[in-house]
């Protein structure tokens, strides 16, 4: 299977759950999420192809990164949107197969059940997404929301996730526009328990990929 690439890296998880450690990503290129509530911001790179590469020409080029960067600690592919690929599972296998565990982040337009994965983290774009339990939910604030705890409820009734993220918006510079914002929500009584927990793109404060 050939699949289109935009980049090959390792570095720290800069969000969610697992930040901190060391991950190897595979960013595949495109987006069929039109109508996306965070589309304007959104780089337009991940979405344009650098390479063409089959799924062995992948696992070799995280291989050799990964000696010259070190180990690390589960793959993680991203986008775009990579379930626009259907042949992702057979990728997901070849990782498998060399003993590496497979996370995916994905905006849950299309059911990936039945899938080895180890971890699915889902940011949905619009409400009428279709993978409803996962291990992680992260809702992206924009800051124009006038009742965003509305928007989050419809966003996440009837799922089941294991965590519940709140992440600000980022602009062109790399910095949170609303973090005030995403804080005070989480203060607030919608917030029972502390249900949501605060997410942020650590990578781009510390200055990595």
């Amino acid at each position: 299977m050939i699949y289109p690439v935009t980049e090959i890296f390792i570095s720290d998880q800069g969000e969610g759950h697992h930040v901190g450690g060391a991950m190897a990503f595979v960013r595949l290129a495109g987006c069929s999420v039109l109508d996306c509530r965070i589309r304007a911001e959104c780089d337009e790179a991940p979405f344009t192809a650098k390479f063409k590469l089959r799924d062995c020409d992948i696992v070799d080029t995280i291989k050799s990164t990964a000696l010259a960067t070190g180990p690390f600690r589960a793959v993680c592919i991203t986008g775009g949107e990579p379930t626009d690929h259907k042949e992702l599972p057979t990728l997901i296998q070849a990782f498998r197969e060399q003993g590496w565990p497979v996370h995916l982040e994905t905006s849950g337009m299309r059911s990936v059940a039945g899938w080895p994965l180890e971890w699915v983290t889902v940011s949905p774009k619009t409400n009428d997404y279709v993978v409803r339990a996962g291990h992680a939910l992260k809702i992206v604030v924009r800051p124009e929301w006038t009742d965003p705890w509305a928007i989050i409820k419809g966003a996440s009734d009837g799922t089941a996730f294991f965590h519940h993220y709140l992440q600000p918006l980022y602009g062109a510079d790399d910095k949170p526009i609303n973090l005030e914002q995403v804080q005070r929500l989480r203060r607030m009584p919608e917030n029972g328990r502390g249900k949501w927990d605060l997410s942020l793109q650590l990578h781009k404060h510390l200055g990595q990929r």
